[in-house]
């Protein structure tokens, strides 16, 4: 099996990105002639501006955002996943910075009503998936960021937002 991943990079922000990558053939007609043609895979992948931002961490309490993708593609079984894009190992991994300040809780992630998925393991979350070809299939990505104090400064994080799928 070949894997094709396509990756957009955002810092909690808007990417647009699209990137061919199935193979479709209509059944036969009457009269035994068959009608056929070969389509290029195609995957595509579009993250919308955030709903909000994070703004200022006035007080202990959990802070949420969310963004929007929509998906294209003629592969089935293509899932979406979400990794920090700032660093791949580490005590910053997952975990909005500001310098060298980190929060102490790990940025979450997730889309629908799915339990939150922490950033900061070496496995990327899968988010969603979806088992058949999309035509601008859409889903919510929800952030949380949960704040045990009172913080200052500018925080952030620098996300890939994964599309993948893997086809013979």
């Amino acid at each position: 099996m070949k894997l094709r991943t396509f990756i957009a990079a955002g810092a909690v922000g808007a990417v647009a990105v699209a990137a061919p990558l199935a193979s479709a053939q209509t059944p036969p007609v009457d009269g035994g002639t068959t009608i056929g043609g070969s389509v290029p895979s195609f995957l595509e992948l579009i993250i919308s501006q955030p709903k909000s931002s994070f703004a200022t961490f006035t007080s202990a309490k959990t802070y949420s955002t969310s963004f929007d993708v929509a998906v294209t593609t003629t592969d089935g079984s293509t899932q979406l996943s979400l990794a920090d894009g700032d660093i791949a190992t580490g005590s910053k991994m997952g975990r909005l910075a500001a310098g060298s300040k980190l929060l102490p809780l790990p940025l979450e992630a997730r889309v629908g009503k799915s339990a939150f998925a922490p950033l900061n393991t070496s496995v990327d979350p899968q988010l969603t998936k979806w088992t058949d070809v999309q035509n601008r299939g859409k889903a919510t990505v929800n952030l949380r960021q949960q704040v045990k104090s009172k913080v200052k400064g500018s925080y952030r994080k620098v996300l890939l937002v994964t599309l993948s799928t893997e086809a013979p």
